[in-house]
């Protein structure tokens, strides 16, 4: 699978619908099922069934007698739902999602190398768009922010 990179502004249809922008949807595995997880705050994230397995792969071990663990692996279980599309190539997006990211009518996709993240519009431009390259490059990279 190719790196999911870049970002596309579209926006959901009167039925809260999206279609996944061809420059994802191409690249994601050929006949793969994709799933919509409540993964990052503040959006929702689409996933190939390889990529969750994966992320998941650690709830096999949880001791259910665990409590808490059995909690958590519930609540994130339960945030994850396949992703249907209709004939026409348009994704409705489940009423808990978009509650879960706020999402109404711009929405911007963003790729995140193995998924991709879908935003609402002003949400992501407040939480992305107030942090630099040079910031972002500082965080991932573990550099101390250079002196002025």
């Amino acid at each position: 699978m190719k790196m999911l990179t870049g970002k596309v502004v579209h926006q959901l249809d009167t039925k809260n619908r999206i279609r996944i922008p061809a420059k994802y949807k191409n690249e994601f595995p050929q006949g793969e099922k994709l799933y919509f997880v409540e993964y990052g705050a503040g959006c929702i994230s689409v996933m190939p069934e390889s990529v969750l397995s994966q992320k998941l792969a650690s709830f096999e071990e949880v001791n259910p007698g665990d409590p808490e663990l059995m909690n958590a692996k519930r609540r994130i279980l339960c945030s994850i739902d396949e992703v249907a599309e209709d004939t026409q190539g348009r994704t409705p997006i489940p009423k808990s999602f978009r509650e879960y990211a706020g999402l109404q009518k711009e929405v911007v996709t963003v790729g995140m190398g193995q998924y991709i993240e879908i935003w609402a519009l002003d949400r992501f431009e407040a939480s992305v768009g107030s942090m630099s390259i040079q910031q972002a490059n500082e965080l991932a990279y573990n550099k101390k922010p250079a002196e002025q």
